[in-house]
């Protein structure tokens, strides 16, 4: 009997341990959803029982002046809300965090450089930030844009002025498997107008990034092209393009340690207990 109760101890201890961590990767990959509804159901084992409540005489309850939310209105309101320059992608939830690429100087952003080489171009890129670091001193832009909101700009050699070709964005994208992120609002495009609307086009910026963990620089970016000289397209290549672990996912890694720390002290103290108790009550001889 007591080498049964031996026998028995470890492989208890590891089901024990296999379900709490599967249990709790589900729970972190879930999203905060997931943590919610436990809190939620924690907070409400105290309770009374439905059965054990008073009869209590229903009353009709008045119409709704508004419709319900749909589902798909009540799922956004509960997405996670995320910090600039951040994103989850909805293929594998994997977490991107692009603040690396601010580059901040004296809490300034720093401007990232780009050679348009067949276009003769040199442009400057901000990274989810206003490229320029003294902004009074930016005066000859074309089109009387907002220079505090410019993404991205180059100067244009005929006029001497400079050009946005879209206002800065701190809200990156997954479009299929890309990250992008997209500048828009600009200064005018020449001779291009809406077909609708008949007003004139402004330039924008599509910013793509790719993971690559090997580059030794915060990061490397290209010109690919431009549309009409009214949309460009650059390409970032970074080890910030790639998935990290959020910091609000710190926390939850200690809780999981600590969990699985506990666990493992309960199934050793009260295997230890049940041993000794059930070697008491064998029959001695």
């Amino acid at each position: 009997m007591s080498r049964l109760s031996k026998r028995l101890i470890i492989p208890v201890f590891l089901l024990l341990v296999v379900v709490l961590v599967l249990f709790l990767e589900s729970l972190t990959t879930s999203g905060a959803q997931y943590k919610t509804h436990i809190i939620d159901t924690l907070s409400h084992m105290g309770t009374q029982d439905e059965t054990s409540l008073p009869i209590v005489q229903q009353v009709p309850k008045p119409a709704l002046k508004e419709p319900l939310a749909t589902p798909i209105e009540a799922k956004e309101e509960t997405e996670l809300v995320l910090d600039p320059c951040t994103v989850i992608n909805p293929n594998n939830h994997a977490f991107i965090d692009l603040r690396g690429l601010l580059v901040l100087e004296e809490k300034k952003p720093h401007p990232w450089p780009a050679r348009g080489y067949d276009s003769g171009l040199n442009f400057t890129l901000g990274i989810c930030a206003n490229p320029w670091k003294k902004v009074a001193d930016v005066t000859e832009i074309t089109d009387n844009v907002n220079v505090t909101s410019v993404g991205a700009y180059y100067m244009d050699p005929k006029t001497e002025k400079y050009v946005s070709i879209g206002e800065y964005s701190t809200t990156p994208k997954f479009r299929g498997r890309k990250l992008t992120l997209t500048y828009q609002n600009g200064s005018y495009c020449e001779n291009l107008v809406n077909s609708k609307t008949g007003q004139r086009l402004r330039k924008s910026t599509i910013i793509t990034f790719t993971c690559d963990r090997e580059m030794m620089a915060k990061a490397s970016i290209s010109y690919i092209g431009s549309s009409n000289d009214c949309s460009y397209y650059f390409e970032v290549r970074s080890h910030h393009a790639c998935p990290t672990a959020a910091k609000s996912d710190n926390l939850a890694v200690i809780w999981i340690f600590l969990l699985i720390l506990l666990a493992a002290l309960f199934v050793y103290f009260s295997g230890g207990i049940l041993y000794k108790q059930m070697k008491r009550n064998l029959p001695k001889f």
